[in-house]
């Protein structure tokens, strides 16, 4: 920003002061016009000094008003950042312009590798809003003591659960089968291809055992796992006999078993979770807080929002999570954190 003083005539007289957002000559502070009565250069009734003071206190007022515009910063886990970005920087923008009042200027993206990546990112105020999975954001409360904002409905669904597959002709009828097998999840960051369903297996007294290729075998006693790195990769790895099962949610297997459907089978699903939710850094002032969560919430209410929802993902809206499901979200915090570590 830079301060403009008008001149009128030889007597150099100041009318006012305006600030200069540098955007096609308007001129204005925030949202709003302003101007500061000026003075006459070498009046008699005011005197230069008098001058250098009103613009002193001009200096401190637009230090006042400026310094604390920031951007809105949402930030996700991903392996395809650029993807990402595209996906979530219009709906940060449109939550940025409706959060002006709070001091935000714009919005922005953020784009993390893994869970430890993106807890390290919010301790450090780099990240404001997390966006994620149910299991995934339990982690990344319990890391930076984030707090859950809202429940998401992603591609139009509250709530999700997880499923275990296998080959048709294969022998493997239950989770009891799994013995001497190796089962093929997303990744590591995933609450769907990984979380949920290992820790439904751990509850059923199966432990299993992380194996990498070329070592594509376990014990008779022993249960196998691998990483895929993505839903394709794990279903095409069941189909082709590499791995003896494969985990997804079960939205993900019946849209890419598609014509396969029939050579697959479903051994084992999950309870349902929340499809996916916002969590706000613990640091967050309580203002912008309430500010945040009254547009989410109504967001689905315009015809605007409704089109920005849609083409964010398929988002039919967002609401407040129900008490029984944080009850029940409350008992996946341990084993969350036992597979993905504490700090």
């Amino acid at each position: 920003m830079v301060v403009k003083c008008f001149t009128l005539t030889t007597a150099l007289k100041v009318n006012w002061l305006c600030v200069h957002n540098k955007l096609h000559g308007e001129y204005f502070s925030s949202s709003k016009f302003f101007q500061i009565p000026g003075c006459l250069i070498g009046s008699p009734h005011v005197s230069f000094r008098l001058f250098l003071f009103q613009l002193c206190l001009l200096s401190g007022f637009l230090s006042a008003n400026t310094t604390h515009a920031r951007a809105l910063v949402i930030g996700t886990i991903s392996d395809e950042p650029v993807k990402e970005i595209r996906t979530y920087q219009p709906f940060a923008q449109y939550l940025a312009q409706q959060l002006t009042l709070f001091g935000i200027d714009e919005g922005k993206v953020v784009v993390a590798r893994d869970i430890d990546h993106m807890a390290d990112l919010i301790r450090t105020g780099q990240v404001d809003l997390f966006f994620d999975s149910p299991l995934v954001s339990l982690a990344i409360n319990q890391k930076t003591g984030s707090r859950p904002l809202a429940r998401r409905w992603k591609n139009g669904t509250a709530q999700y659960h997880s499923v275990i597959f296998a080959r048709e002709n294969s022998d493997i009828a239950s989770f009891q089968d799994l013995s001497g097998r190796i089962i093929a999840f997303e990744e590591s960051f995933s609450t769907s291809g990984y979380l949920l369903p290992r820790i439904a297996l751990a509850e059923l007294g199966i432990a299993l055992t992380m194996v990498r290729p070329p070592q594509l075998w376990v014990s008779p006693e022993q249960t196998g796992c691998l990483f895929t790195g993505d839903n394709d990769n794990t279903l095409e790895w069941v189909l082709r006999g590499q791995v003896d099962a494969g985990a997804m949610s079960k939205t993900q297997f019946e849209k890419r078993a598609a014509t396969n459907r029939a050579k697959l089978k479903v051994i084992m699903r999950t309870i349902d979770i929340p499809r996916h939710l916002v969590s706000a850094a613990a640091q967050m002032p309580q203002p912008l807080l309430s500010g945040l969560k009254t547009t989410l919430f109504t967001l689905h209410n315009s015809l605007e929002g409704k089109e920005l929802l849609e083409a964010f993902e398929g988002t039919v809206k967002f609401d407040r999570i129900p008490p029984e499901t944080e009850v029940l979200l409350d008992q996946y915090r341990e084993p969350v954190m036992a597979l993905v570590g504490v700090n």
